[in-house]
């Protein structure tokens, strides 16, 4: 037996009841409420900071493993010149040097190639017969003659564990690597010599020191080597001031850019606005050989792609079009394929203009018409 109601026609013992004019055609036009569109809105924004996240913790990875791969190979490099000179002194007899060195090698890599070669030889130069000289020929008188007051002369050598160094000898050999350019031994030299005797002649060695690490640290900034030169000033700034030198300004730049070079992945709008300071701020858009500008078109490249995750395609448009008007002597991004992504952003920037036109007219259009006639007018809620 069927309930009252049950089918479509009214039954005249149950009356229905009343309805408002136009309820069923007001419940009919409902869509989807705010709650869904909220939900779905914080579901796209989760999933456009998971990506940009994802993008990050990749780039951090990556710049992490160039920096510790640079700076195994500086190590290497510093390591295997300390071998070299220990050999050039080795062959020229110097002795006191070799131990300095030696001693150095042994304390950073105790497993060195090179030790095995330089110690056996250095142990045969350290047990050859120092030459001793000839005793002074005995006066004739017998009687001795009055001692007169002299000035105490400055120590030519000085014992330390159980080695003689000359430190005149050291000194003049410090100089003439200055002479011949020759920075880096000239400051291992005086390096040595400081480690001996810290007291002797310590103006003069001080102003030699400053002298051949602002030298070797311009040198390294000549070749590329900038964070060698970077450590290279710093040492030298506990000799001097190195405010008045170029080298200062120097070393600024090579800041910016390797900054700039440690942001390209993981935060490419700051490594932008790095590189654009040292390309048009400073007018350097030969740095490292003209390197700088292909390190900017990659930065606004990265930069595009990541406004384009972060649903922004009309700024990641802006991006693409400034790496196209870069034309880098060796770049590592192709103009090809920076077109495609530039009209790919183009044409996702189109398109949102397009929604968001036609979401403002609907939302102009619904305020503007009259409810129909017997539907209550009802004030248009506040968009979630």
């Amino acid at each position: 037996m069927q309930a009252p109601g049950d089918s479509g026609t009214p039954n005249p013992h149950f009356p229905q009841p009343p309805q408002r004019p136009g309820y069923r055609k007001s419940r009919q036009k409902r869509g989807p409420g705010c709650l869904i569109w909220g939900l779905l809105g914080i579901l796209c924004i989760f999933l456009a900071l998971a990506m940009v996240a994802g993008a990050a913790v990749i780039g951090w990875n990556a710049g992490l493993d160039i920096a510790r791969s640079q700076a195994t190979q500086t190590i290497a490099a510093d390591l295997q010149q300390q071998c070299a000179h220990t050999a050039s002194d080795i062959a020229s007899g110097r002795s006191a040097l070799v131990r300095t060195r030696l001693e150095y090698l042994q304390t950073r890599q105790p497993d060195l190639p090179c030790l095995n070669a330089l110690i056996p030889r250095a142990t045969a130069l350290h047990q050859q017969p120092l030459p001793t000289a000839a005793p002074p020929p005995q006066p004739a008188a017998t009687f001795p003659a009055p001692a007169m007051p002299t000035a105490a002369p400055a120590p030519a050598q000085v014992i330390t564990g159980g080695a003689a160094y000359d430190l005149p000898a050291l000194l003049a050999e410090a100089q003439a690597d200055l002479n011949r350019a020759d920075y880096q031994a000239a400051i291992d030299t005086l390096d040595a010599l400081t480690g001996i005797d810290a007291n002797f002649q310590p103006d003069l060695v001080s102003s030699l020191h400053f002298q051949a690490l602002t030298s070797q640290a311009t040198l390294l900034f000549r070749n590329g080597k900038l964070s060698e030169g970077i450590l290279m000033t710093r040492r030298a700034e506990a000799f001097g001031d190195i405010r008045g030198l170029d080298l200062s300004y120097e070393r600024l730049i090579a800041g910016l850019y390797l900054n700039a070079q440690r942001y390209k992945m993981t935060q490419p709008g700051e490594a932008v606005r790095l590189f654009s300071r040292i390309v048009y701020e400073n007018g350097l858009e030969h740095y490292q050989g003209g390197q700088v500008i292909a390190e900017l078109q990659e930065a606004h490249s990265n930069y595009g792609d990541a406004l384009m995750g972060q649903g922004d395609p009309c700024a990641a448009k802006d991006q693409y079009v400034a790496a196209l008007n870069l034309r880098p002597t060796e770049g590592s991004i192709s103009l090809a394929s920076l077109s495609t992504l530039r009209n790919s952003a183009d044409e996702a920037c189109s398109s949102l203009i397009l929604t968001q036109q036609a979401a403002a007219a609907a939302i102009s259009t619904a305020d503007l018409t009259p409810p129909g006639i017997g539907v209550r007018f009802t004030p248009a809620a506040p968009s979630s």
